[in-house]
């Protein structure tokens, strides 16, 4: 069952923008858990590879960041907005204080970890938000299947088929539910209303845009709404989605 969740979104949209533009530039997954990776690949869960992206890409970025601006973070102020994300979880991290061969950048080294807890938290923020854009997640799941492609012969033999791809395993209906609401109950190429409030013969498909055979994910974020007709039209040979939406009124 879902629950309700408190997102302030405070500062979140920046964070986005920086998931985004490495998405657009085709950033792959470096520095990152492989064996959390492979498991959440091959299996639905519900902490998604796109959090798994955002936390290592926001940890890998302001690590380089703090390193090569800490003159900047050392300035009065700089360091309030990150104080204020950490309270509004109530994560306790000490105040940066300079002293004697200790600068913004060893402290940000110091508390790396609290950094992580800070970022797995706002990764629920960005995914509410990105999980409705289909087009970044079209995106998204090609740099998720050249990871897969990259760790193939990584996979334990349950997980993988004869020529390296994730063996196709059944849909959760978590999953299910929540894509059939984010699509509107309509198939995204075509619009066919799959509710079956105005017709009773059209039956629902959940896609994989990146299709398995191209190394995509058994990943929620890597699932669609479509009919029937369009499903077995669908080509597996190139990845695809529609960046058509009903508007809010």
């Amino acid at each position: 069952m879902s629950e309700l969740q408190k997102y302030s979104f405070d500062g979140i949209y920046g964070l986005i923008d920086l998931i985004e533009g490495n998405v657009n530039i085709e950033t792959s997954f470096w520095n990152y858990d492989e064996k959390y990776f492979i498991e959440h690949s091959a299996k639905f869960n519900k902490e998604t590879l796109l959090h798994q992206y955002f936390v290592v890409t926001c940890l890998n970025d302001y690590w380089r960041d703090f390193r090569k601006s800490t003159d900047w973070y050392e300035e009065e102020g700089i360091l309030d907005d990150w104080y204020e994300k950490f309270n509004q979880y109530n994560i306790s991290i000490p105040k940066y204080k300079p002293r004697k061969n200790y600068d913004a950048y060893k402290w940000f080294s110091r508390h790396i970890d609290k950094f992580e807890l800070l970022f797995e938290n706002l990764s629920n923020e960005a995914f509410y938000i990105l999980f409705n854009n289909r087009d970044f997640l079209l995106k998204f799941n090609k740099i998720v299947s050249d990871t897969v492609y990259d760790l193939s012969s990584e996979y334990p033999e349950k997980f993988i088929t004869k020529k390296g791809t994730i063996k196709r395993t059944n849909i959760p209906v978590w999953v299910k539910k929540a894509v059939f609401h984010r699509d509107k109950g309509r198939c995204v190429f075509c619009n066919t209303d799959l509710t079956n409030l105005i017709n009773t013969f059209t039956k629902n498909n959940f896609d994989h845009i990146v299709p398995l055979d191209l190394y995509g994910a058994n990943d929620p974020c890597n699932i669609q709404l479509t009919c029937e007709r369009c499903n077995k039209t669908k080509s597996n040979s190139e990845p695809s989605t529609s960046s058509k939406y009903y508007s809010w009124w």
